[in-house]
């Protein structure tokens, strides 16, 4: 039996350009906590805002950070989600996946809510057979956690399975699954990154993926030849 090639993607820097919002309600909440901050704050967006937070503020107490992160929250859940966009090409790029039979996910470390939120305000949704996102209280807060739940829930095999992001933890999550990663890098990760990452395959514009996505997929295991009866 031919073996099905599925494919997930990131969220945030991949599918949508969620900076505008993420930024803007971080800028807010630094001001209003008179927290300051030189240089550039791309690298808060992709991994759970917890860990962004213990980045920014290392020698903070738990308390603090707390403040600051429901303070963002409040911000995000207000405005912050529906300042977003599609990349151009992303639509035409899932309308061409779906018709070509490969079943499509989402595995973002977003929290669930907005996740889902931003999927539906965006008409996204339709595409994706299941969406796995950071839940509150959630143990799983990892990229690498959350995705192996995805492939253990769905039943997906890694070796058919590509994994689309443009962060080091969409790459590493992938490896550590034993999925073929694809690094995006017209997301929010540095070439820097994305190369110390060393992902399978790296694609620059939303352009170069499905040719490249179609391409893996055409490569996945052939069915065994059945012998046909010698003509008599």
């Amino acid at each position: 039996m031919t073996m099905r090639r599925s494919v997930i993607f990131d969220l945030d820097g991949t599918l949508t350009d969620s900076k505008p919002g993420i930024l803007g309600c971080l800028t807010k909440s630094l001001e209003a906590h008179r927290i300051p901050w030189t240089g550039p704050l791309e690298w808060f967006i992709g991994p759970p805002a917890e860990q962004s937070f213990r980045r920014l503020m290392p020698d903070a107490d738990e308390a603090s950070r707390l403040a600051l992160l429901q303070h963002y929250r409040r911000c995000y859940d207000l405005t912050g989600w529906q300042e977003n966009s599609v990349y151009p090409g992303i639509y035409a790029l899932l309308e061409s996946l779906k018709a070509s039979g490969l079943p499509l996910f989402v595995c973002t470390s977003k929290r669930e809510d907005f996740t889902l939120r931003i999927l539906e305000k965006f008409e996204l949704s339709r595409y994706f057979v299941a969406v796995y996102a950071d839940t509150v209280g959630g143990l799983q807060h990892s990229k690498t956690a959350l995705l192996r739940r995805l492939l253990e829930e769905q039943s997906l095999d890694p070796a058919t399975t590509l994994m689309v992001g443009d962060r080091k933890f969409d790459i590493e999550a992938a490896r550590t699954n034993g999925l073929t990663s694809i690094a995006v890098t017209y997301g929010y990760g540095t070439s820097e990154e994305l190369e110390a990452a060393c992902p399978d395959h790296i694609c620059h514009v939303v352009e170069e993926l499905l040719p490249l996505l179609c391409a893996l997929a055409d490569s996945s295991p052939a069915p065994p030849k059945v012998a046909s009866p010698a003509s008599g």
